[in-house]
């Protein structure tokens, strides 16, 4: 049975590997100027679930961490 500390290293290293699969598939697709502006905030929002994961599994405090909005880190 995995603990906290491992699934919580699981759950990050996937949010990053989520994260680089679609920039790398998106990135495939031929430029077009109206896709551009879809494309940029697929990036940042795939890119941002990883980092907020990773921001409120290092919070100080409960308080901290209900902040970031996630709650599935113990």
């Amino acid at each position: 049975m995995m603990d906290n500390l491992d699934y919580n290293k699981v759950f990050a290293i996937k949010t990053k590997q989520i994260a680089i699969s679609i920039i790398k598939e998106f990135s495939k697709l031929p430029y077009n100027e109206a896709f551009s502006v879809i494309r940029k905030q697929i990036y940042r929002s795939s890119t941002s679930m990883a980092a907020n994961y990773r921001a409120m599994c290092r919070a100080r405090s409960k308080a901290e961490r209900f902040s970031k909005k996630i709650i599935h880190c113990y």
